[in-house]
């Protein structure tokens, strides 16, 4: 054990998080953080040295979780969709092999759903 031991602890646990899924630039896969539900962070003191921390961290806990959603709300991050899309599975003594060539990102009853033409050999 640390001299300084704490157990985080959110409100809501664990926290929700909506993010909003895209294309980007270059084919690739964009997901953007659009709201994030916690309203304390707290850090539970698990030693005796760090009791004193602990104290002023339940003093800051809903002005903590507010900096954190300011800090990640609108963050996006390029995922990169690999093209073809595909992967293979053993069928017996055969290895199938399933290609999605030009996929493309889009939705279906609020969903994602990427598309494209599937090849199988």
């Amino acid at each position: 054990m640390a001299l300084m031991d704490f157990k985080t602890v959110t409100v809501p646990d664990p926290p929700e998080v909506t993010v909003r899924a895209g294309t980007g630039a270059d084919g690739k896969l964009t997901l953007e953080l659009v709201d994030l539900k916690l309203s304390d962070v707290s850090f539970l003191p698990l030693s005796v040295a760090a009791v004193p921390v602990g104290i002023l961290s339940m003093l800051l806990s809903q002005p903590t979780a507010s900096a954190v959603r300011d800090f990640f709300t609108g963050q996006s991050l390029d995922v990169p969709l690999p093209q073809p899309l595909g992967t293979s599975f053993p069928a017996g003594d055969t290895e199938v092999k399933v290609r999605l060539d030009q996929p493309e990102l889009g939705s279906h009853n609020g969903m994602l759903m990427i598309s494209g033409t599937v090849s199988v050999s």
